[in-house]
């Protein structure tokens, strides 16, 4: 699989340098263009194009980071932040309009009620994508 576009969906989660890292061992060979997007979810009661000033600053944060750590593995990283009501929707649109090949999603590892626990997002990415999709699960920590 050589993939022209990779997108990287980064939620700020412990999982994101390990994806970043992936993302760029398969990007690097073929040359492929690497675009992580961070979405904020906005709630139902607000306006769509609110302003979240929190939500905002630590999404900046986020991708400044994921550019670091997308340097140090030798990956051009394109960054780009949405705001959208649901998550999965943003990232498979964006993936869509960016005529992306692979999108990769990361999850860290949780466990609820004794079993591993696989979010939303992930799942309604990896149902509804029109492209392939990679999940990274992070290994537990002990």
């Amino acid at each position: 699989m050589h993939p022209k576009r990779i997108l990287v969906a980064l939620a700020g989660s412990s999982a994101d340098p390990d994806v970043i890292r992936l993302v760029a061992s398969i990007a690097k060979p073929g040359r492929s263009q690497a675009i992580g997007i961070h979405v904020i979810e906005v709630r139902w009661n607000l306006p769509l194009d609110a302003v979240l000033e929190n939500e905002l600053d630590r999404g900046e944060e986020l991708l400044d980071g994921a550019k670091k750590v997308a340097e140090q593995a030798g990956l051009a990283l394109e960054t780009e932040m949405l705001q959208a009501r649901e998550a999965a929707a943003a990232i498979i649109d964006t993936a869509v309009e960016r005529q992306c090949d692979l999108i990769v999603v990361a999850m860290p590892f949780r466990k609820r009620l004794g079993k591993v626990y696989i979010g939303r997002t992930v799942q309604n990415v990896y149902v509804n994508a029109p492209c392939a999709v990679l999940a990274y699960r992070q290994e537990e920590i002990k």
